[in-house]
Formats: C-alpha cells, structure tokens, sequence
C-alpha cells in the first residue's frame, strides 16, 4: 500500500512540474498580463455567444458559433462596461466562497 501511495504522489509531483513549466513558457497561460482580454459575454443560445474583446485600446465585438468565431463589429470607441451583481462570474463567486476565516455569501 507504501508503494501505491508513494506512485501516486511521485505522479502528482510530476503533474504539478509541469503545469507550473508551462506557465512561465507560455506566455499568456496564466492571463495575468495579457494584451487582450474578454470583456463581457453574452449568452444568445447554449452553442451561440457574443464577446466583447479589449485589444490594446481598440474594442472587438465578436461572434462564437460552433462553425467559428467572426469578428461583427470594431467599436470606434471603448465601452465602459461595469461588472454588476447580475453578471457575477463564477469563478469570482467560486474564490469567494472557498475563502477561509470570511462570511460566505452563498448567493451566486
């Protein structure tokens, strides 16, 4: 059992090498300093989305099919979109909740 369990660690250790390889390599993966960035989403249908894309200082509104990704409009000037309680993320809900020693709010 000694054995197993020292395998499966040794196999975690690995995994956790190289994730950690690839974010220094590939520059981008971990999305801290990216030059674009997904602005704000809309959902139209389950397969079928709309994006708003910063890059640099020009905004993309862009379209997500399963045939592709088209690009519908570049705006001639940045929106200002501000993140409300209704378009709360779920990965900043998911951080909130799994903070220790806070008051959960467990509404998403």
């Amino acid at each position: 059992m000694l054995r197993i369990l020292g395998g499966l660690a040794l196999v975690l250790v690995f995994f956790f090498l190289v994730l950690r390889g690839l974010r220094r390599v590939q520059p981008g993966f971990s999305g801290a300093n990216a030059e674009f960035r997904v602005i704000a989403t809309l959902a139209l249908s389950p397969r079928e989305r709309l994006l708003l894309i910063q890059v640099g200082e020009q905004q993309l509104l862009v379209g997500s099919s399963p045939q592709g990704l088209r690009c519908l409009h570049v705006l001639p000037q940045a929106l200002n979109v501000r993140k409300t309680d209704a378009t709360v993320v779920f990965s900043d809900w998911l951080r909130k909740a799994t903070a220790r020693g806070e008051p959960q709010d467990r509404s998403p």
